[in-house]
């Protein structure tokens, strides 16, 4: 046995020396404004892995993410004066540790490999979580209403447009966490009546199952139903391939910049038509039904504001405040209270913001009533 023993010593020391050597060997310029360095983990540098540098410190939360390149190597560029929280994330790991560091520091990482598939699964894009989704089959279309589906899904593809864009997807990331597990509260349900309860909580409840409705509600909760009770028995999607190439040139930014009961429904930085306009300019946002403000974001300085906003007939009424059931997430207390339900801000070519607003009572006014002419 002792012979195996060292040659397991020396193949340590061998895997020990040959990380440190490509540490040495991938050495990051860092200026004082960068964090960088190189990320290995037992099985040598990771490429196509994520470093988050995130901070509290300045006026808003700001975090600012990179990918590694092909040796491991990172560099978190222009970082504002600050502490920062690192770590690394990537698939086929876990998070690893977070570290302290500032600006200005080389900073060497240690990655976490993720010790099965599903461990390494929870830090999978929600899409790959919601192609689990088992849909109906062409061959029951089209709906009957008998069937489960409803008359005006005529085929698979209706369904499936209405999944992405015209219902469930087109507010919400359906594959998180949040929505591919059931909610502990719920859980003492069959899945489907915790689905159809879910749906109709909140103040959206009542347009949720509207839209659920238009695929057939029994059928739709059977689907919803099914892919979460695969996904609590074990089943995870296949692994997503790393960044690669040009992908490992992002440098993404985030900010928190709206209270936390509020949504952006929308955002806008420049003029759609010249997108060079504003550059390091102000960020205007839309938070639809749920506040009366447009969000303002400076990148440049990390700082927010708000503009006020009010419809033009003090008699607007507010976003509805009844809830069929109470929030997942608030409870009774109905969380939005916006009377100019703000959409698609724009910026035009002198960089003034534009944006579509309720200003009066839904009502139509007198001059918009069709009269008979007289004779």
């Amino acid at each position: 046995m002792r012979p195996m023993r060292t040659i397991a010593c020396l193949a340590a020391a061998a895997l020990a020396l040959g990380v440190a050597g490509a540490r040495q060997a991938a050495e990051v310029a860092v200026g004082g404004d960068d964090i960088g360095g190189v990320v290995t983990s037992s099985k040598g540098p990771e490429a196509g892995v994520w470093v988050i540098a995130v901070t509290g410190d300045l006026p808003t939360k700001f975090a600012r993410i990179v990918v590694t390149d092909d040796r491991g190597r990172y560099l978190v560029p222009g970082l504002p004066k600050a502490s920062y929280e690192i770590w690394v994330r990537g698939y086929g790991l876990v998070d690893s540790k977070h570290v302290k560091s500032a600006p200005g520091s080389r900073l060497n990482l240690t990655a976490a490999v993720a010790t099965d598939p599903h461990e390494a699964a929870q830090y999978y894009p929600a899409g790959y979580w919601f192609s689990l989704m088992q849909v109906p089959a062409k061959s029951e279309f089209p709906g009957t209403g008998a069937n489960g589906i409803a008359p005006g899904m005529r085929t698979q593809q209706d369904w499936l447009r209405n999944m992405k864009s015209g219902t469930c997807w087109a507010c919400h990331a359906l594959g998180t966490k949040e929505t591919r597990e059931i909610p502990a509260p719920l859980r003492s349900m069959t899945a489907a009546d915790a689905w159809q309860r879910r749906i109709n909580s909140g103040q959206a409840g009542a347009d949720m199952m509207r839209g659920i409705s238009a695929f057939g509600m029994g059928r739709a909760l059977q689907m919803f139903s099914d892919w979460t009770d695969r996904i609590a028995k074990g089943e995870v999607p296949p692994a997503p391939p790393r960044p690669q190439g040009i992908e490992r040139n992002v440098v993404i930014t985030e900010w928190d910049w709206a209270d936390p009961k509020a949504y952006l429904h929308d955002e806008v930085s420049t003029d759609r038509r010249n997108p060079r306009l504003n550059a390091d300019g102000l960020i205007y946002g839309s938070t639809e039904l749920s506040t009366d403000y447009l969000p303002v974001l400076d990148p440049a300085h990390n700082t927010i504001s708000r503009v006020p906003l009010a419809p033009r007939d003090p008699a607007t009424p507010m976003t509805s405040q009844e809830m069929s059931a109470p929030s997942m997430n608030f409870g009774s207390e109905p969380p939005w209270n916006s009377h100019v339900n703000v959409h698609n801000p724009m910026l035009d070519e002198q960089g003034r913001v534009w944006i579509t607003a309720t200003v009066r009572p839904s009502a139509n006014p007198d001059f918009c009533m069709t009269r008979k002419r007289s004779t």
